[in-house]
């Protein structure tokens, strides 16, 4: 909102502009890799049950079954164990930040 009301000088506006460009990258790294761990972790169930584990030893197929049982449950990184670190978060973000740019436009 400051930056779209700036009338300083150019100086202020980069500055305003760098601002909210490193913001939104940093948010954006926590969503992007929070995202990639969350589908590799649904993944190992599938590439477990690919892989040839007939042949395996007893003991061996008690720990891929404990294994997979875990990863029915995906990783997940959460911010202040509420909001979860994803892509789909990082849009719900943009767009609450939208809304609230329009309503502060409109007072």
């Amino acid at each position: 909102y400051q930056l779209t009301r700036s009338t300083t000088t150019n100086a202020k506006y980069a500055q305003l502009a760098l601002y909210m460009c490193c913001m939104l990258t940093q948010i954006f790294f926590y969503c992007w890799y929070g995202n990639k761990v969350k589908l590799k972790s649904r993944q190992l169930v599938s590439n477990i049950f690919e892989m040839e584990w007939y042949m395996l030893d007893q003991n061996v197929k008690k720990a891929l079954l404990l294994i997979m049982k875990r990863s029915a449950i995906p990783i997940e990184f959460t911010s202040a164990y509420i909001i979860s670190m994803n892509l789909d978060s990082f849009v719900g973000l943009l767009k609450t930040s939208y809304s609230a740019y329009n309503i502060l436009q409109q007072v």
